[in-house]
């Protein structure tokens, strides 16, 4: 299993990244956020990997979670 440090040091995060993140926030509302920061991604025309599992950029989901 991750630690918290291991994954905000990463460039993506996954759902269950987030989850291990913020526990208290269910891993469907997880992959919610994953995915409009994955919109977010492509308004900026930023690269968005398509891949499983979801990935979306960490610094974006940082700075909307506010962790």
């Amino acid at each position: 299993m991750k630690t918290k440090e291991e994954i905000l040091e990463q460039l993506y995060i996954t759902p269950q990244d987030l989850k291990i993140l913020i526990p208290e926030l269910g891993i469907n509302n997880c992959i919610k956020v994953i995915k409009q920061m994955r919109e977010e991604m492509e308004k900026r025309n930023m690269f968005v990997p398509n891949s499983r599992p979801l990935l979306a950029q960490t610094k974006l989901v940082i700075k909307k979670m506010g962790i």
